[in-house]
């Protein structure tokens, strides 16, 4: 059986290594590492892997296990399918990709906004008591451009607070056009849906909307 990946965001992130506050993340899960899984990309994965376990500090040349993809797969979602990582049991067609795809980038999103709001909550937390950090990780620095979201540490926030009438008028005006744009997101998926090849589901992963 030959299972496919798709992922939102890549693990490792090859643009961050390196930078202070990131450390890099595989998919990985009982000795079996996958990757670098690059982002917006489908990728086959192997029906088995082999993995060599050393019974004992003399067993030096180990005893090699066949490891089944099903139970490396079942676990890579349970623990990643929250931030947009899909895994079907066949290539998908293209209605498949899709939904796939619509289903990881939202879940994506709402991971990414979670992030956010925790490293919020350890600024405020350290405006108050002093404990927490103001400083994002890279990760919560990207959090913010993909969400489009204003930096409370960039010039913008800053002259939010200088003149927050003049900031409050734009929120709106950004409000509105992403209300505009989800609209008509959400028109264009509903015709996807209602065609008969838009009722493809991926196996594995978190539902997509209905």
């Amino acid at each position: 059986m030959a299972y496919w990946l798709y992922s939102a965001e890549s693990f490792p992130n090859q643009e961050m290594m390196g930078k202070p506050g990131y450390t890099p993340e595989y998919l990985s899960h009982s000795g079996i590492q996958l990757g670098p899984i690059e982002k917006e990309k489908w990728a086959p994965l192997p029906s088995n892997w082999t993995l060599v376990k050393h019974r004992d500090w003399m067993d030096k040349r180990g005893t090699p296990e066949r490891v089944l993809a099903e139970d490396i797969v079942k676990a890579i979602v349970n623990k990643h399918g929250s931030r947009g990582v899909v895994i079907l049991d066949h290539e998908p067609d293209a209605a498949e990709k899709l939904v796939a795809i619509r289903q990881a980038s939202d879940a994506n999103k709402a991971f990414r906004m979670k992030a956010v709001e925790w490293y919020e909550g350890q600024v405020r937390e350290k405006e108050v008591t002093g404990r927490g950090r103001t400083n994002p990780t890279p990760y919560e620095d990207e959090c913010y451009t993909i969400l489009g979201l204003t930096k409370p540490y960039s010039v913008e926030a800053m002259r939010a607070q200088r003149h927050p009438g003049e900031a409050v008028g734009e929120q709106i005006v950004a409000a509105l056009e992403r209300l505009e744009k989800r609209r008509k997101e959400e028109a264009s998926r509903a015709e996807t849906d209602s065609s008969p090849s838009g009722s493809a589901r991926p196996l594995l992963g978190p539902r997509p909307r209905e």
